[in-house]
């Protein structure tokens, strides 16, 4: 983890500060709702496929910084492809992986000598994107503003909570021995040709204790 704060650190004096723009989520009465089928529509708006141009925040402690990044994602294989790029347009790093592996084609040479990018950013990837509905077998907590799906897996806990009519995802969390271990805020979506694309997340890691902003800025 040290080298991988070093990393960082470096990569704050490439890429400049940035500041995380404020968003707010809507909540609406679910009294009415049944929560076995709330999630239906949300989850059959789930693109199989992803391509995005992001505009990404990195924040660890007071400082930050700002990239570009073109993705590319297969929600259904669980794979996906991404190269990012500082805003003058020096190309930072372009990894391919899939739900247990990462490969770099390039990553840039002060950046390698620094921590294990690829599995850093990779495991990001793989929380904002996938699994993103819960199972039907799920425990279910319903409250008035939002329903909760937590599933118990062989690592830890995981929580799906939606809100608003319709149905979307607002946040997934992540927990070991009690213990949070990082969330992933939805803020936004933006319905595309009838497809839900997740234009403003946060996540948060907080065993590492960093900020990851990623905002849509075009989709392919």
């Amino acid at each position: 983890m040290r080298k991988f704060i070093v990393l960082l650190l470096f990569i704050f004096f490439i890429c400049g500060c940035a500041r995380l723009p404020a968003t707010r989520i809507k909540y609406m009465p679910l009294d009415s709702i049944d929560p076995l089928n709330y999630t239906l529509e949300f989850t059959q708006r789930i693109p199989e496929r992803m391509e995005v141009v992001n505009s990404i925040v990195f924040q660890y402690k007071w400082r930050s910084f700002t990239a570009l990044g073109l993705t590319y994602l297969n929600i259904k294989e669980k794979t996906f492809v991404v190269s990012c790029m500082s805003p003058v347009g020096v190309k930072l790093f372009e990894l391919i992986g899939d739900k247990d592996s990462v490969k770099a084609n390039f990553v840039l040479k002060e950046l390698l000598q620094r921590g294990d990018l690829p599995k850093a950013v990779g495991e990001d990837i793989r929380r904002i994107y996938f699994d993103n509905k819960p199972l039907q077998d799920s425990f279910i907590k319903k409250d008035r503003y939002r329903i909760i799906y937590t599933e118990n897996k062989d690592t830890g806990v995981t929580k799906y909570i939606f809100a608003g009519i319709p149905s979307r995802l607002i946040e997934k969390r992540y927990y070991e021995a009690g213990r949070n271990i990082w969330s992933v805020y939805y803020y936004d979506y933006r319905l595309v040709q009838g497809k839900l694309y997740p234009a403003y997340c946060l996540l948060k890691n907080y065993k590492f204790g960093y900020k990851l902003f990623t905002r849509i800025k075009e989709i392919r």
